[in-house]
C-alpha cells in the first residue's frame, strides 16, 4: 500500500536521509540572509533571538512529529488536515502548501543565481561583461537549477541535495573553526567589547529580531511531507525533525557569537555593520577574521545552502502534488 500511495517510491529514506531533508531546508540560507536584519534590530542579542526561536521551533516540531507518527504518510499538513478535518479543508491546505513550497523554491533558485553571479564577478579577470549582470543570466541559472532538481526528484527520490547538504555543513564547520582560531588569538577584551551592549534596543529590539528570523528555523516540516518514504516513520520522523533543528542551532549560535566578536573591527559594532550592509554582513564579518578565504567560504556556503534548500522544497512540492493527485 505504501508503494502505491507514494508512486512506487516505497519507504527508502533512513534516519540520516530524512534528517538531510530537514537540514537541507533549514541550515544556511536563513542565517546568511536574515542575520543582518536581526543584528541590526537587537545587536549581539541576536544570539538570544535565535535561541528563543529555537525553543519555539522545537515545540512546533514536536507537534508535527506527533501528527507524522500518527499518520506516517507523505503530504505533511495536507494529510493531517484530511485525516483530522475534512477533505475540503485538506484540499485548501494542500494547494496553499504546494504554492508555498513553489514560492520558496523560486526564492532559493534566484538566490543561488545571485550568489553564482557574484562568485563569477570576483573570479572574472578585468571588467565583467554586461551580460553577467543581466536578468536573463539569473533567470537561466535559476531555471537550470530548478529543472535539475525536479528531474532528480523524479528519477531518484533520495531526499535530494544530499551532496550540497553535506558540503555546506563542511564549509560552515571550516568557517566556525577559523572563527574559533581567530577568537583564541584575539586580544583580551574582544568578547566583552563585541557583546556590549547585549540588548542594544531592549526587549522590543529582541522581539523584532525574533520576528525577522523565525523563518530561518523552518524546514523540519518538509520531513513530514515525505513521511510516506521514511523507514520506521514512528521512530525516524521525530528524530529527524529534532536532529535537523539541533544541527541548525549548533551552526547558527556559535556563528553569531563569532561574527559579533572577532568579526567586528576596532571602533565598530556588529549592529553598525549590519545597518550599513545588511545583505552581506556575514561575508564582511568573515573577511574581518579570516580574510579573503573567509569571504569565499561564505559565498560557497550561500551557494550550497540555496541549492540544498531548493532541492528540499522541490521534493516537498512534488510529494504534496503526488498525494493530492492520488487522492
Amino acid at each position: 500500500m505504501a508503494s502505491s500511495e507514494e508512486g512506487g517510491h516505497g519507504r527508502h529514506l533512513g534516519l540520516l536521509a530524512a534528517t538531510g531533508v530537514g537540514v537541507g531546508a533549514i541550515v544556511g540560507g536563513g542565517i546568511l540572509v536574515l542575520a543582518g536584519a536581526a543584528l541590526s534590530a537587537t545587536g549581539p542579542s541576536a544570539i538570544l533571538a535565535f535561541a528563543l526561536n529555537g525553543v519555539i521551533a522545537v515545540m512546533t516540531a514536536l507537534s508535527f512529529a506527533e501528527m507524522a507518527s500518527m499518520f506516517p504518510e507523505s503530504g505533511g499538513a495536507y494529510t493531517f488536515a484530511k485525516k483530522v478535518l475534512t477533505v475540503r479543508a485538506a484540499f485548501g491546505v494542500g494547494w496553499v502548501l504546494w504554492f508555498a513550497y513553489i514560492v520558496a523554491g523560486v526564492l532559493y533558485a534566484l538566490g543561488f543565481a545571485e550568489y553564482a553571479v557574484l562568485a563569477a564577478e570576483h573570479l572574472w579577470t578585468g571588467d565583467a561583461p554586461a551580460w553577467l549582470h543581466g536578468r536573463p543570466l539569473l533567470t537561466t541559472l535559476a531555471l537550470l537549477a530548478t529543472a535539475a532538481y525536479a528531474i532528480a526528484a523524479v528519477r531518484r527520490s533520495e531526499g535530494g541535495g544530499q551532496f550540497e547538504t553535506v558540503g555546506k555543513l563542511v564549509v560552515f564547520t571550516i568557517l566556525l573553526a577559523a572563527g574559533a582560531w581567530a577568537l583564541g588569538l584575539a586580544p583580551s577584551g574582544t568578547v566583552k567589547r563585541g557583546m556590549t551592549p547585549f540588548l542594544e534596543n531592549g526587549t522590543a529590539g529582541l522581539l523584532t529580531a525574533m520576528g525577522f528570523t523565525f523563518i530561518a528555523l523552518q524546514g523540519f516540516d518538509l520531513i513530514a511531507t515525505v513521511g510516506g518514504e521514511v523507514k520506521q516513520p514512528e521512530r525516524n520522523i521525530p528524530k529527524a525533525m529534532l536532529a535537523s533543528l539541533g544541527v541548525a542551532l549548533l551552526v547558527y549560535l556559535p556563528l553569531l557569537f563569532i561574527v559579533s566578536t572577532v568579526g567586528v573591527p576596532e571602533g565598530s559594532s556588529i549592529s553598525e555593520m549590519s545597518r550599513e550592509r545588511p545583505a552581506t554582513v556575514m561575508a564582511d564579518a568573515a573577511y574581518n577574521f579570516a580574510g579573503t578565504f573567509g569571504y569565499w567560504l561564505v559565498i560557497v556556503a550561500a551557494i550550497l545552502s540555496t541549492l540544498s534548500a531548493l532541492s528540499a522544497n522541490v521534493l516537498a512540492a512534488s510529494r504534496i502534488a503526488l498525494r493530492m493527485a492520488n487522492d
